[in-house]
């Protein structure tokens, strides 16, 4: 199987996937699959959105419900959820809306906004828009610079196996260097006395 009919087979299982590990990179991968016509725009827009809302929800609901333990089974979100709180009762509304955009405050972010106890009202209202202008802004980025990327893709289109294993093994290997300091940074902390 080639790497155009898989990417046309399974376009939605990985923006689904995806958006769980690291959504930018994926919905913009997936607006240009959009322009290269393997989905519809609006159908990758509309999953984006509703994956990131859904997500989101869920985030708020466990901080609600059990914020302190999640806090103390995962003490590396404590520290994130410490830089969003001074914000989250001058600016709940904008903080809602905007923590999606806010780097290395994704996960934290909807976890201090339940924890802080803001209305139910206000984070689905603004979680809502907030996806939306996310999903629709990254998406359309990869379809609004689609031709770009396509001539690029296609000067080097006979190396597109190779390519996407070199892809695949720096994702591999970002993530590894980036585990690595988290964990080395953590125990440098722990020796300190």
């Amino acid at each position: 199987m080639d790497i155009p009919s898989l990417l046309h087979s399974h376009v939605f299982t990985a923006i689904v996937l995806g958006s769980l590990v690291e959504g930018e990179t994926t919905l913009v991968l997936a607006g240009f699959a959009a322009h290269q016509g393997y989905a519809p725009w609006w159908a990758v827009t509309l999953l984006a959105f509703t994956i990131n809302f859904v997500l989101d929800q869920t985030l708020f609901a466990l901080g609600r419900w059990r914020g302190d333990w999640i806090l103390g089974k995962a003490p590396r979100l404590r520290e994130g959820v410490q830089r969003v709180a001074p914000l989250i009762h001058r600016h709940r509304r904008w903080v809602v809306f905007g923590v999606r955009f806010m780097y290395g405050l994704r996960t934290a972010g909807p976890i201090a906004l339940g924890m802080a106890r803001i209305l139910w009202s206000d984070f689905v209202v603004f979680n809502a828009l907030g996806a939306a202008v996310w999903a629709t802004v990254f998406a359309g980025l990869g379809y609004a610079y689609g031709n770009a990327i396509a001539r690029v893709i296609g000067v080097a289109a006979h190396y597109e196996a190779l390519a996407v294993l070199v892809i695949l093994l720096l994702g591999i290997v970002m993530f590894s260097v980036h585990y690595w300091r988290r964990g080395h940074a953590r125990t440098t902390q722990s020796e300190r006395p």
